[in-house]
């Protein structure tokens, strides 16, 4: 039997969706596809690579399924909006071995697999964003780069929910739910002029958070707090010694995150001492999560 590159991935993916990646070996794959071992790694050279390979297909056929059901659905934009997130629970449930549990694995941390998921990424932003346009439409243009990324929150804080509350969440509920209170939102955004906190931007770094350009805009984001506290420094209202301890305690934080391997320990350290102080409390947390961010 001649077998194929798609048919060791449609191995992969029957028994990844079965028993999830971890409990599934490649001597299990290669036997379902009736060959040997080896076989499978002139495909692919890592178990990791099998899995970029399934996931990819995954979410292709997820797209391409919801672009039917988008062509041929029927009734009020905000109907077909529900019938959506009823068809991304019911399949992201039947594949959650693949396209939920991966965020617990190593795997995210793989070259080729951050790679994948970022263009995974900007297609479903995408997804969403020309959703809720079709639903809401211009109105909400202004303050619409935060709905999107709220409206994801909520469907992934949903979707956890679905499957691993103990309470059984109708599906359908739940969908008309979060659409009712994406209408609620909406509403109050619009009646109370709001402009939205985030932009295009926002959606750039969060697609691509761990390229070259990414890395350009943290160092000057951290930049940004550090000259951030430091006007607040400069204006210190709890005395003059306690400003100018505040500032050497500031001083060791710069000098230690400009080291080429920084000291996490001592950086989470120096961080948790100027958080004591509520004036400084907000941008140096801001600035903990982005230096000892992976």
């Amino acid at each position: 039997m001649s077998v194929t590159k798609q048919d060791i991935i449609r191995s992969a993916s029957k028994m990844f969706k079965e028993k999830g990646f971890l409990a599934t070996s490649i001597q299990e794959i290669a036997q379902d596809c009736s060959i040997a071992k080896g076989s499978v790694y002139k495909y692919f050279p890592s178990k990791e690579d099998l899995l970029c390979a399934v996931f990819d297909e995954c979410q292709t056929v997820y797209f391409d399924r919801a672009e039917h059901l988008k062509q041929t659905g029927t009734g009020t934009p905000k109907e077909r909006l529900v019938n959506q997130i009823v068809f991304r629970f019911q399949y992201f449930i039947e594949y959650r071995h693949i396209m939920v549990d991966f965020v617990d694995l190593p795997i995210t941390q793989y070259t080729t697999f951050r790679s994948l998921r970022n263009h995974v990424r900007a297609r479903m932003m995408e997804w969403h964003r020309s959703w809720l346009l079709e639903v809401y439409g211009e109105r909400i243009e202004s303050f619409l780069w935060d709905l999107v990324f709220i409206y994801r929150a909520i469907l992934k804080d949903y979707l956890q929910r679905i499957i691993f509350e103990a309470k059984l969440l109708s599906i359908e509920d739940t969908a008309w739910f979060i659409v009712d209170k994406m209408d609620a939102l909406v509403e109050h955004m619009s009646r109370s002029g709001s402009k939205g906190l985030l932009g295009q931007s926002a959606f750039t770094k969060f697609v691509h958070s761990d390229s070259k350009d990414w890395n350009n805009e943290k160092e000057r984001m951290i930049e940004e707090l550090f000259s951030r506290v430091t006007e607040l420094l400069e204006a210190w209202p709890g005395g003059l010694a306690r400003g100018r301890e505040l500032q050497e305690i500031v001083q060791l934080l710069g000098t230690e995150i400009a080291q080429t391997q920084p000291k996490k320990s001592l950086i989470q350290a120096l961080c948790a001492y100027l958080e004591q102080e509520q004036e400084l409390r907000s941008p140096v947390i801001q600035l903990k999560q982005i230096v000892l961010e992976e």
